[in-house]
């Protein structure tokens, strides 16, 4: 007897779209809607403000509104870090080319 078929474990969108925050643009490649008990998505996203580009890093939202106070959040955290850092550290850690 075969078993039945399971439900997927998340839905995955995939929106490669640009986004201005701060005067830094944000890509958010992907979104997955987690599948929880309650609402939650994961965004995949990458921060570039001028010549500087982060990693690709996560950001849980429950929300667009949500998402939009997160992204907010980490653009000033980058903006922080080419503050922080000399533009040889930058170069060292490939943020900037």
């Amino acid at each position: 007897m075969a078993a039945a078929p399971r439900a997927p474990i998340l839905t995955l969108t995939i929106t490669p779209v640009d986004i201005e925050v701060d005067d830094c643009t944000v890509t958010i490649l992907e979104v997955a809607k987690l599948r929880l008990p309650w609402e939650q998505y994961q965004a995949s996203v990458q921060v570039k403000c001028k010549d500087a580009v982060s990693r690709v890093f996560q950001v849980d939202f429950k929300d667009k509104e949500e998402l939009k106070q997160k992204l907010e959040t980490e653009v000033a955290k980058f903006k922080y870090i080419l503050l922080l850092y000399s533009k040889s550290d930058l170069k060292a850690r490939g943020i900037i080319p």
